[in-house]
């Protein structure tokens, strides 16, 4: 079952509803919009993101901290999150076939997909926390002066 999450951009609307009736009778679920992605997540194997241009999609990072593999465009920032054949795939952009590929090899190897998995959410805790983020800034724009700085904002203030 191919479940599509997210809503129509703006002016692709037409386009949506080609696609809408070239799935009709295959097993394709379109979900939607979602205030909380992470039932959908849960209920995954694999989780795909054709994203281009991307810059560093929030949507793969979000899947990548429920466990689960990527199998990606390698646009953007795709290949700061998956590590090809690590973490998910990365697949040239506009090759169908190669996203396919990496499809059906994922979702014929559940052991692959579970090391991948947990690779890829080791990778999003280490690389794109926001303990991570909020010390890179510090780092960046602060010089790194005081570790106070790379503390989030509720670590650095105590009630009296």
């Amino acid at each position: 079952m191919l479940r599509i999450a997210g809503g129509v951009e703006r002016g692709a609307e037409a386009h949506a509803e080609v696609l809408r009736r070239m799935a009709a009778g295959l097993s394709v679920e379109w979900v939607g919009e979602l205030a909380d992605a992470r039932g959908f997540l849960r209920e995954l194997d694999v989780f795909a993101l054709i994203a281009e241009p991307a810059g560093c999609p929030n949507a793969s990072l979000e899947a990548m901290a429920e466990g689960l593999p990527v199998v990606a465009t390698a646009v953007g920032g795709m290949a700061e999150q998956v590590d090809d054949g690590v973490t998910g795939r990365l697949v040239p952009p506009g090759d169908a076939e190669a996203f396919a590929g990496a499809l059906v090899e994922l979702a014929d190897d559940p052991a692959r997909r579970a090391l991948m998995g947990a690779a890829g959410w080791e990778r999003a805790r280490e690389r794109f926390s926001l303990e991570r983020m909020v010390a890179d800034y510090a780092r960046v724009c602060l010089g790194g002066r005081g570790a106070r700085a790379a503390q989030p904002a509720s670590a650095q203030f105590t009630s009296t």
